[in-house]
């Protein structure tokens, strides 16, 4: 059984304000756990898993970011 992993997520509580409300607060959530664990491996760690998973924290944090920037416009 293998559980179904999204890493691009789309907003669908687009005009309600509570949804609105927990998808920022999530967004920036998310956004703190990255930068703490990229910050924690030094920025690109010291093994080739950590390199890869700083490069995965990144790009996930571009993401997260553009997707708060989204909400808030």
């Amino acid at each position: 059984m293998y559980a179904n992993i999204m890493l691009s997520t789309g907003h669908a509580g687009r005009g309600h304000p509570v949804a609105d409300y927990r998808a920022v607060d999530f967004l920036r959530q998310e956004i703190a756990f990255f930068e703490t664990r990229l910050h924690e491996m030094g920025g690109q760690g010291d093994c080739a898993y950590e390199h890869a998973l700083s490069r995965a924290y990144e790009t996930l944090l571009r993401e997260r970011r553009r997707q708060l920037a989204q909400l808030q416009a």
